[in-house]
């Protein structure tokens, strides 16, 4: 019987297996044979550093400078453009106005601060921030690593039974910071730059089936109160973009499987737009249940990073790939693969746009490996900047040069469809949205051809229309006339 399952469970899952990298989803939910969008173009590690690196949690890219920390090491390692190490820092003096600060409160310590388990950090051009996990605090450093500020006491009814343990922080052009902090299931924190908590953002809501509410509608209290808890996922990361919208990442559960990807603006609302065949989760088709074979459950998406025209990718611990997706939330292309080759990994824990390459950082390997985007991954980014800055003509151009590297490529029929939709080639867009089984724009083809027709008959309509009317009441009153004489002639 377990060979049997065995066999099944193979050949389920099959297509994935040769698939690898080179694989998407058609608008039925197949898998499909697709050209990668991007490849392996070189990696360092502490070795090729000339340094020691035994925890690697996160890293973030300011000036073409990647920041990498450790949580084990304690550190915080600066590397060049061309992945050679600039500095290191474990320890951080403090600055004579932070000094000051102390002094007011009565503190005379102002020995350097060094890290605890620190587990995530954002350099912005107000300073590095430090999400400090295992000291429960949050550092703030000028860009000479010195310490401008520490944020440790969140004024939250949270916080009166667990422990202030920030693990991301990104921060906006105010400098207020939004920190997804362990244990905390309340959403992301919202923190002022002078420290003080604000309130929480993006809180991911608990949804119950109609099943599930029918159940706790007919128990007792007590019965209520043995039930498992539904709490609302916890965050795994967070960054924000130029306008001060937040992407998030969050763990899967059994009431957000599908909504593990968010884009948050300033109300805290969702704004992420999910108009692709698929909803942006990673991976579509996976097992459910414990399975020795292969891996179960839906993708676990750890880390987020966005690039230029909205184009933002996410990364999937679980299996070692990366999803890309454009705006529209149409998942563009799919990297990576698990093993400890270097050019693969095997835990993931961050991402980040370095201009156009894609870097990972693999905490188990305790390497870096730089991803290229190919001749049809630069077609597909080519010509969504197209069309992201209003020249439509070129970005069907270069469509078409996709569906010549990619026949399977739906998303490059949908391209040009739009294209001919603002020409007024409305029947011919018609054609091409019917080609990328795209619904949404098929109608608003086929809604403009329509009125097309419309007005360019209007006339004869008109004169139809007036035509029939009249005959109507023609026969109408030829009907009454009859009718009338025949009654005349009986009387």
């Amino acid at each position: 019987m377990t060979k049997l399952f065995f066999i099944v469970s193979f050949i389920f899952t099959l297509p994935l297996q040769f698939a690898s990298i080179r694989y998407n989803y058609s608008y039925y939910g197949d898998v499909v044979h697709s050209a990668p969008g991007m490849t392996f173009a070189a990696y360092f590690n502490a070795q090729t550093l000339g340094t020691k690196l035994s925890s690697p949690e996160d890293f973030v890219i300011y000036n073409n400078d990647i920041y990498i920390i450790d949580s084990v090491e304690n550190k915080i390692v600066v590397v060049d453009d061309t992945f050679t190490k600039k500095a290191e820092y474990n320890s951080f003096a403090l600055t004579t106005s932070y000094q000051h600060q102390l002094s007011e409160l009565g503190e005379t310590d102002f020995n350097p601060l060094t890290l605890k388990a620190a587990f995530g950090l954002d350099v912005k051009p107000s300073g590095i921030y430090v999400a400090d996990t295992g000291n429960f605090r949050i550092i703030k450093l000028n860009h000479q690593f010195e310490v401008v500020d520490v944020f440790a006491h969140m004024e939250d009814p949270t916080f009166d039974t667990i422990a202030f343990e920030p693990q991301d922080i990104t921060v906006d052009v105010t400098e207020r910071m939004y920190v997804v902090a362990k244990n905390v299931y309340e959403g992301i924190m919202e923190i002022n730059s002078d420290g003080s908590f604000n309130r929480f953002t993006g809180v991911n809501p608990v949804s119950l089936t109609p099943i599930e509410i029918f159940r706790r509608s007919l128990m007792s209290e007590a019965q209520l109160a043995q039930l498992k808890l539904y709490l609302p996922t916890e965050y795994t990361s967070v960054e924000i973009n130029e306008r001060s919208f937040i992407y998030a990442t969050s763990k899967p559960s059994g009431t957000n499987a599908e909504n593990m990807i968010q884009l948050i603006n300033p109300k805290g609302i969702d704004t992420l737009k999910r108009r692709g065949y698929h909803k942006p989760m990673g991976d579509v088709h996976y097992l459910q249940g414990m399975n020795n074979y292969v891996i179960t459950g839906p993708s676990l998406l750890v880390d987020i990073a966005a690039t230029k025209d909205g184009i933002y990718s996410v990364l999937d611990q679980k299996r070692s790939r990366i999803f890309t997706y454009d705006s529209e939330g149409n998942l563009l292309y799919i990297n990576g693969d698990e093993g400890m080759q270097s050019d693969k990994f095997s835990e993931g824990v961050a991402i980040g746009y370095l201009g156009d390459d894609l870097l990972v950082l693999d905490r188990k390997a305790r390497t870096m490996i730089v991803y290229r985007l190919t001749d049809f991954g630069r077609a597909v980014n080519l010509a969504i900047s197209y069309h992201a800055n209003g020249d439509f003509n070129r970005a069907a151009a270069v469509w078409e040069e996709v569906i010549r590297l990619n026949t399977n490529y739906e998303i490059a029929y949908n391209g040009i469809g739009k294209y001919l939709l603002r020409e007024g080639r409305f029947r011919e867009a018609m054609t091409y949205f019917d080609l990328g089984h795209d619904h949404y724009y098929y109608s608003k083809a086929f809604r403009e051809y329509r009125n097309a027709i419309i007005k360019a008959n209007f006339g004869y309509i008109i004169l139809t229309v007036v035509v029939i009317m009249g005959g109507a009441i023609g026969l109408k009153i030829r009907k009454t006339y009859r009718k009338g004489g025949s009654i005349l002639y009986e009387d």
